[in-house]
């Protein structure tokens, strides 16, 4: 193993132990949507690229998307909030996408070899539907699928905007699920909670029809 190398990977793993020793902090933090909200009001004209980072770096410390959604309606109601949801788990999954393209996709096709290829040639050629399929309905996890992504190769293009449209459904209903927590009596969070529940069983639905053929 040469010089570089070594280097690269000693970095690699820095970066993983300060991922690991901050991700239980914020773990606590998100625990709490209203403080995270009061946090990005205080600084008003900038709320928004506030947000926009930390639901980009987000995908990094492997956090749930759908907390960010809850604090994007509670900050900025259901329109605008859903339009920033939609924009940060874009950019967290692009983030994502181009970490493993940059940093692992060599690695795993180098264990993967012939196996990989006919998966990859399917996928460079319908990856724009795979990625909004995989979007709308999420049978995988999020950061998972845009890690995967980078590492198959599917087109930047495909990738982002088959997140960003798949993504869509979901993010209003985490998002209007943040903003009618405003008030939880009302009609419009237990509609919000249906809908969620409702999301939230497509997936387990999705693998037993699969299951069935």
């Amino acid at each position: 193993m040469n010089i570089k190398k070594i280097i690269s990977l000693v970095f690699i793993i820095a970066i993983v132990l300060t991922i690991v020793s901050l991700r239980q902090d914020m773990v606590k933090v998100l625990q709490n949507p209203y403080k995270v909200r009061d946090y990005i009001q205080t600084y008003r004209n900038f709320a928004i690229l506030i947000y926009l980072f930390l639901s980009t770096i987000r995908s990094i410390f492997l956090l749930p998307a759908g907390v960010f959604a809850i604090i994007s309606g509670l900050t900025f109601g259901n329109i605008l909030g859903t339009l920033l949801t939609c924009v940060g788990v874009t950019l967290s999954g692009v983030l994502s996408y181009l970490i493993s393209k940059y940093l692992a996709r060599e690695f795993i096709l180098n264990i993967l070899k012939k196996r990989f290829g006919k998966i990859n040639n399917i996928l460079k050629k319908q990856g724009l539907f795979y990625i909004v399929t995989l979007r709308l309905i999420p049978i995988f996890p999020f950061d998972a699928v845009s890690f995967t992504a980078g590492i198959v190769n599917i087109s930047f293009f495909d990738f982002t905007l088959g997140t960003f449209i798949g993504s869509l459904p979901g993010a209003f209903i985490y998002t209007y699920l943040g903003n009618s927590l405003m008030d939880i009596s009302s009609p419009n969070f237990k509609l919000a909670v249906l809908l969620v529940i409702i999301t939230s069983t497509v997936p387990i639905i999705y693998k037993y029809v699969l299951k069935k053929g």
